[in-house]
């Protein structure tokens, strides 16, 4: 694959979970393309549906109570929905490798780090256990890990939250896949190692043209780390645009409201710090309207019965909204 070339289209991928309570709509619709080389970032508030959509791209959701309904995930000219599981294996961590939101509970406890790693290595690469764990061992020394051939008989319970982090990445990146998911990899770390973490992967993307996807609440990660972002509510995208103008000309009022509630030095510090009203809605049953308009300052009565079109706004690149403030004509 060139460089801009599209390595990944998603196509309105739809989930949905079966509860007691009713019907859940964790992913109602989405769609968009990676380039190779290209940072996405995927933002919202927590039960927007960021990891959920991820997860489904990989078939990772378990059924029941998950279920993809509807969409396509077009890598290379196939659609992962279709293809048998053991099809499927065979791109996951190859192809597309992801890194799990907590490290602690994604690693094995009781086997040793080097194992962990080589599995991957000895499926996807036909390597034999020697050949593999040596792999193995150059990897943790890629990402940062001191004294990698002792450390590689560790278990995960001796090693730091940042040093478990780097592991998880390590083992999503031994098979030199082309698209890497990052699920918040800089959750409960202090903000030095959350620097060094982010750094590691923005080097090794750099360095091996993979592609990213970056899943996280933290603008700060998005601002710089990302060349597009994708802002998720209540399953579905309501806004997409370059990382650039996004920050600069925020076009939805819950994208506002996100950039708002940022702490700015240019702010007096007794100023009050600013939060979205209400709370994030249950997707239990959720009506066709916009689900934002509870929340939203600017809500008008068309907002209350009829979900916004999708509209292509003027800018530099791929930019999208869907919002009635920027439908010309008004259902």
């Amino acid at each position: 694959m060139q460089d801009n070339e599209e390595i990944l289209r998603v196509e309105g991928l739809c989930t949905q979970f079966r509860t007691e309570q009713g019907l859940v709509k964790a992913v109602d619709g989405i769609s968009f393309e990676l380039r190779r080389g290209q940072t996405l970032g995927i933002v919202g508030e927590s039960g927007s549906g960021k990891s959920v959509a991820n997860l489904s791209m990989l078939r990772l959701i378990q059924t029941p109570p998950g279920r993809v309904t509807a969409g396509k995930v077009l890598f290379d000219g196939k659609d992962l929905l279709t293809l048998s599981e053991e099809e499927v294996r065979a791109y996951r961590g190859r192809n597309i490798a992801m890194i799990f939101q907590d490290p602690l509970t994604s690693l094995n406890p009781v086997l040793p780090i080097w194992l962990q790693i080589a599995e991957a290595i000895e499926l996807h690469h036909k390597l034999k256990r020697p050949a593999a764990k040596v792999k193995a061992v150059e990897m943790l020394k890629a990402i940062g890990i001191p004294d990698p051939e002792r450390r590689a008989y560790d278990y995960p319970h001796q090693f730091s939250g940042g040093m478990r982090q780097r592991v998880m990445i390590a083992m999503a990146l031994s098979c030199d896949p082309d698209i890497l998911i990052a699920d918040e990899p800089t959750t409960a770390l202090d903000v030095t190692i959350q620097a060094q973490i982010l750094d590691l992967i923005r080097g090794l993307s750099r360095e091996r043209r993979t592609a990213v996807i970056m899943i996280t609440h933290d603008l700060g990660v998005v601002a710089g780390m990302c060349d597009e972002v994708c802002v998720l509510y209540a399953g579905r995208i309501v806004e997409r645009a370059p990382v650039d103008e996004l920050f600069y000309e925020p076009r939805h009022p819950y994208t506002r409201g996100l950039l708002d509630s940022i702490p700015r030095l240019d702010r007096s510090s007794a100023e009050r710090l600013y939060s979205i009203p209400g709370s994030p809605p249950d997707l239990v049953d959720l009506p066709d309207c916009c689900p934002f308009h509870p929340r939203c300052s600017h809500a008008m009565e068309i907002c209350r019965h009829t979900y916004p079109p999708e509209t292509a706004e003027a800018g530099r690149g791929n930019r999208t909204v869907s919002c009635w403030l920027h439908v010309k004509e008004r259902a």
